[in-house]
């Protein structure tokens, strides 16, 4: 059966979006309610709100949580000055069962957008701590959830403590139930094909994870610690259909084990570990003959 991987499945998950306005009245939770929309996801957000399980709270101190996610929050010079310039910030966060994500959390989102053109400002993602691209018409959400619509997108840093290697995390994840997920020691020739191959392993996770919660799965969720990554997998994570093959797909084997994290409040982070012994070879060879040459293909089309 092969070594298992013990993941905990937490009672709450938690989405966080911060909303920045120039406005001085800030329209109340009614107002938000009508505005969502009676359909699809803002059905779910109206009822969020009216179970207050969502929540939309003026900023009056800036908190230790809220401070170190608002040093980790990224975006054009622009964007950035449209948020700490305003005069008024308002957080939005839902707190769930692990069960009632993607969808809580993706209402948490539409309702955040939603409130940002209410109040002509912008709206900032606090668990992937990225600004919100600004809105052309009324905010609107997909139904359908794939990961790569910035739920899950992956940073490159410098290795801490090493220099000559790069590290490619995840941020966003936590907030669906499950741990970030990382590559450590990367070569810096191989960044790509590391970031890539985290994005194939967190689309793994959440596949196993939603289908865990749907078999009606306890706290302890047990998945082999080794396990092959492909295309794919890559191309499930951005909601993509994987091209057609005439031989079998290539992979990437690694192995799970447990590492330190930049995620703000998490213990701890999923390190994918070569599961060959040369580390450097596998990064050049075998990871990367196995993970798709993209950065991002073309976005999927909404349903």
């Amino acid at each position: 059966m092969g070594e298992r991987f013990v993941l905990t499945v937490p009672d709450e998950v938690a989405a966080r979006f911060l909303v920045a306005a120039g406005a001085c009245a800030v329209p109340g939770p009614d107002y938000l309610r009508d505005a969502v929309g009676d359909r699809g996801l803002g059905r779910v957000a109206a009822g969020l709100l009216a179970s207050s399980r969502l929540a939309v709270e003026p900023v009056t101190t800036v908190s230790g949580p809220l401070r170190e996610r608002l040093h980790r929050l990224g975006g054009s010079p622009e964007r950035l000055r449209d948020v700490f310039g305003a005069a008024r910030h308002i957080t939005v966060t839902s707190v769930t069962a692990p069960a009632a994500r993607p969808r809580a959390a993706q209402a948490t989102r539409l309702a955040a957008r939603t409130l940002a053109a209410a109040l002509g400002g912008a709206a900032a993602d606090l668990d992937t701590g990225r600004v919100l691209p600004s809105e052309d018409g009324p905010p609107t959400e997909p139904e359908q959830f794939v990961l790569g619509r910035d739920w899950a997108p992956v940073y490159i840093t410098l290795e801490p403590g090493d220099a000559t290697r790069a590290r490619a995390e995840t941020a966003g994840l936590h907030r669906l139930g499950l741990p970030e997920v990382t590559a450590r020691h990367v070569p810096y020739a191989s960044m790509l094909t590391a970031a890539n191959l985290v994005r194939g392993l967190a689309w793994q996770l959440f596949a196993d994870r939603s289908a865990w919660l749907a078999r009606g799965g306890g706290a302890v969720h047990e998945i082999p610690a080794e396990r092959p990554v492909s295309a794919g997998d890559v191309m499930r994570f951005w909601g993509a259909a994987e091209p057609a093959r005439s031989k079998p797909a290539r992979t990437a084997h690694i192995t799970l084990g447990w590492t330190d994290t930049a995620c703000p409040g998490c213990t701890a982070a999923i390190e994918a570990a070569p599961a060959a012994a040369d580390g450097e070879t596998w990064w050049a060879e075998s990871a990367a003959r196995a993970m798709p040459k993209l950065i991002r293909p073309t976005a999927p089309s909404s349903p």
